[in-house]
């Protein structure tokens, strides 16, 4: 599944990398850095988000802004081309998920999903009823 994304994203001049934060910031908004590495479930580091980011504000996709709680730190915005492009990243990524779970019929796939969501759950001391962010 990663060969493929990592495939389709080439063509944009990113990596599975870049994508992930800006994913998140198109769904969640403005973060500082620490936020946006926190936001995610993928295994990932500081530095790899930091160099995400770097490419994403050389690109023109995100911003770095003062923040305005902490002066001392910055906030991640996305960009209005950031905001398209994540629309169209996330066809990608939905093309890509539908093309490696097509095996499972829809129950199938309700059902894996309500399991790993408590794996997950679980993982990250997430409460069972707490709202999940897709």
């Amino acid at each position: 599944m990663e060969r493929d994304g990592q495939r389709r994203f080439k063509a944009y001049g990113l990596t599975v990398s870049d994508v992930n934060p800006l994913l998140r910031l198109a769904h969640l908004g403005p973060l500082t850095p620490n936020e946006l590495l926190h936001s995610s479930v993928l295994l990932t580091s500081a530095p790899v988000v930091s160099h995400s980011l770097n490419r994403l504000e050389a690109a023109g996709l995100v911003r770095r802004v003062p923040n305005e709680e902490d002066g001392r730190s910055v906030r991640v915005e996305i960009t209005d081309e950031g905001r398209d492009l994540g629309a169209e990243l996330a066809a990608q990524v939905r093309e890509v998920q539908d093309s490696f779970f097509s095996p499972l019929s829809a129950d199938e796939r309700a059902v894996l999903a309500e399991l790993l969501g408590r794996c997950l759950g679980n993982y990250l001391g997430v409460p069972p009823d707490a709202p999940v962010l897709v």
